[in-house]
């Protein structure tokens, strides 16, 4: 009788504990990570009349279709979790010709709200070929997730202006893209 009482106070943590390893095991096999190329944005500069140290070269929101990609996946409903920028790239295309020389670095911010009031800053980049019509963003893999308080948040691209601007207005773009984990709920 002691022996069988001893086996159930046994098997008891041992079952608890297989249920529970499973079920973080059938998490971890339902959760995918997505990298998501952003859309291309496209934006203009035009220089102040008076500029010194950093300007804005481009403010604006960025919108995630979550519910598409959710779909995509299979997923009805999840839970976002760890997001990342993975890569960026800044490149001019209007006037043709021109180059980045005027542009001595850039940096990237991210923020919940349109006044950037508190903003953290993503990625940087020093400009160390002036005649490059592109530049590749170092991201410092921080997560955003923060920002992500809605399925968009706003981003913001500084640039300190070293030299004559090409033209009186300046177009550029950039390419995107970051990777979120998803679990569905």
């Amino acid at each position: 009788m002691k022996t069988n009482v001893l086996r159930r106070m046994l098997a008891f943590p041992v079952i608890v504990l297989v249920c529970f390893t499973s079920c973080k095991k059938a998490s971890d096999l339902t959760t995918v990570n997505i990298t998501l190329k952003l859309p291309r944005t496209h934006f203009t500069y035009t220089e102040p009349a008076l500029k010194s140290g950093e300007v804005v070269l481009y403010s604006g929101l960025i919108t995630i279709n979550l519910d598409s990609v959710l779909n995509a996946y299979g997923f009805s409903s999840g839970v976002i979790q760890n997001t990342y920028f993975t890569n960026l790239v800044v490149t001019i295309e209007q006037p043709p010709t021109a180059t980045l020389g005027w542009l001595s670095s850039m940096a990237v911010t991210v923020s919940d709200n349109q006044t950037f009031q508190p903003e953290t800053q993503i990625g940087n980049v020093t400009n160390t070929d002036p005649n490059a019509n592109s530049v590749v963003v170092t991201m410092n893999n921080l997560n955003i997730r923060p920002y992500l308080t809605k399925p968009s948040f706003y981003f913001r691209l500084y640039g300190v202006i070293s030299g004559q601007l090409p033209a009186a207005t300046v177009g550029m773009f950039f390419d995107g893209s970051i990777q979120f984990r998803v679990e569905p709920l």
